[in-house]
């Protein structure tokens, strides 16, 4: 599901946390500063803003863990914007500027 309005995080534990009991995935575009989330794969919320519009090429993704709440940035999506920077293959994004965009990102829309 693409976000539409800024929910807070009680509101995605209870209302957005369908496939996994400790996590919500999601997926950012960076570009369109959207957010996706709820999914059981990264892969459908990756597709799900593309189908939306946004270029393959500004989408990352992560889970966000319930306890204790962090973010970890690591998805399949990731594994392509890092062979794009020269960085590996990796899931796991470790560029700290991209890191701190995205969460800025991300916090627009979850409280």
């Amino acid at each position: 599901m693409i976000l539409s309005n800024a929910i807070d995080l009680e509101d995605l534990w209870e209302n957005h946390n369908h496939f996994y009991d400790d996590m919500v995935k999601f997926c950012i575009d960076k570009k369109k500063r959207q957010v996706a989330i709820d999914a059981d794969m990264h892969i459908d919320l990756e597709n799900e803003l593309y189908d939306a519009g946004s270029d393959i090429k500004d989408i990352y993704g992560g889970n966000i863990m319930k306890d204790p709440v962090e973010v970890i940035w690591e998805s399949h999506p990731n594994i392509d914007r890092n062979r794009e920077r020269g960085i590996g293959r990796g899931r796991e994004l470790t560029d700290q500027a991209t890191i701190d965009e995205l969460f800025d990102i991300l916090k627009e829309w979850i409280k």
